[in-house]
C-alpha cells in the first residue's frame, strides 16, 4: 500500500478486527534494506504479538539523506492517524518499531511525536544506532563483527553529509537534551554487537530521564540476530520478548 507518492509500506494483519498497530523501519544503515528484507521479522511479529505491523519504506541515502526519513516516518505515523480506521487500526494504541538505522529512525519518531502531541505507547528498539559519536558508539572489543568503524563511518556520510546535521536529536538521539516525557522502550542488545554500547547509553540515559525501559542483553549475540529467527535461537527468544513487550503496551487494557 502506499502511504504517499513517495512512500510504500505492508501491512501485517494477524487477525480480523479493529488492532493496535506498530509501525516498523528496517534496518541497513539508512542506505541499504526494504520491506522485503525484513518479512520474516515482521511477520513473526505481527503474528506473536496479535498486533498489526505496517512496515515502512522510508527513502534511502544518498539520493535522501537526513532526514528524508524521518519525514517518511512521520509521513506513515499521520497516515496511520488519518486512514487506520479504514483499514480496522485502532489509531489510539499506536507504537514504533526497528532495528539498527531503522531503530534510529523508530527513537526519531519518537522525538517527533512528542513534539507533534501524538501518543505513542512503546518505542521497540532492536540494536538501534543511537549517535553519531563513533567514539563511544563502537566497542573495540567486536569492531569488525559484521560492522566495521569504516562501514559505519560510510553509512553517516550518505545519511548525513552535512555535518550540522550530526549532533541533532532526529538524527542522534543520545545529543537530544530532553529525553523527558518520550514512550516507554524495550531495547534489545547483542552482546558481540560492536554498537551494542549505542543501545546501552541510550537506556541509560532514558532512565535518567525517568522513562520506563526494559533492556534484553543477549550473550553470544551478533549484530542483526534478530532478522533471523530462523538461525539463531536467540533471535526467536527475542521476538518473543518483544511481542510480549508489544502485548502489554498495546493489548492490555490497563495501559
Amino acid at each position: 500500500m502506499a502511504v504517499n507518492s513517495r512512500v510504500q509500506a505492508r501491512l501485517y494483519r494477524p487477525t480480523e478486527g479493529a488492532l493496535p498497530v506498530v509501525l516498523f523501519f528496517h534496518g541497513g544503515g539508512w542506505v541499504v534494506g526494504s520491506i522485503n528484507t525484513h518479512d520474516q521479522m515482521c511477520r513473526e511479529l505481527a503474528l506473536r504479538s496479535g498486533c498489526a505491523v505496517l512496515s515502512v519504506g522510508y527513502r534511502l541515502a544518498p539520493e535522501y539523506p537526513f532526514p528524508a526519513a524521518v519525514d517518511d516516518a512521520e509521513a506513515a505515523l499521520s497516515w496511520v492517524r488519518g486512514h487506520g480506521g479504514e483499514h480496522d487500526l485502532d489509531i489510539d494504541r499506536l507504537a514504533v518499531a526497528g532495528d539498527s538505522a531503522g531503530g534510529n529512525v523508530a527513537a526519531a519518531l519518537t522525538i517527533r511525536a512528542r513534539a507533534m502531541g501524538v501518543p505513542l505507547r512503546l518505542q521497540l528498539l532492536f540494536y538501534p544506532v543511537t549517535t553519531t559519536d563513533l567514539s563511544v558508539g563502537i566497542d573495540p572489543q567486536y569492531e569488525g563483527l559484521v560492522l566495521s568503524r569504516e562501514e559505519l563511518a560510510s553509512h553517516q556520510d550518505h545519511y548525513l553529509p552535512n555535518d550540522t546535521d550530526r549532533h541533532r536529536a532526529e538524527s542522534s538521539p543520545l545529543d537530544c537534551a530532553d529525553l523527558r516525557g518520550l514512550a516507554e522502550a524495550v531495547v534489545v542488545v547483542a552482546e558481540c554487537d560492536p554498537i551494542a554500547p549505542q543501545g546501552l547509553r541510550y537506556a541509560e540515559a532514558l532512565q535518567a530521564a525517568h522513562v520506563p525501559v526494559t533492556v534484553h542483553l543477549h550473550p553470544g549475540s551478533i549484530h542483526g540476530f534478530a532478522q533471523f529467527p530462523g538461525a539463531f535461537e536467540t533471535g526467536r527468544t527475542a521476538l518473543g520478548q518483544a511481542a510480549d513487550a508489544l502485548q502489554r503496551a498495546l493489548l492490555d487494557e490497563r495501559a
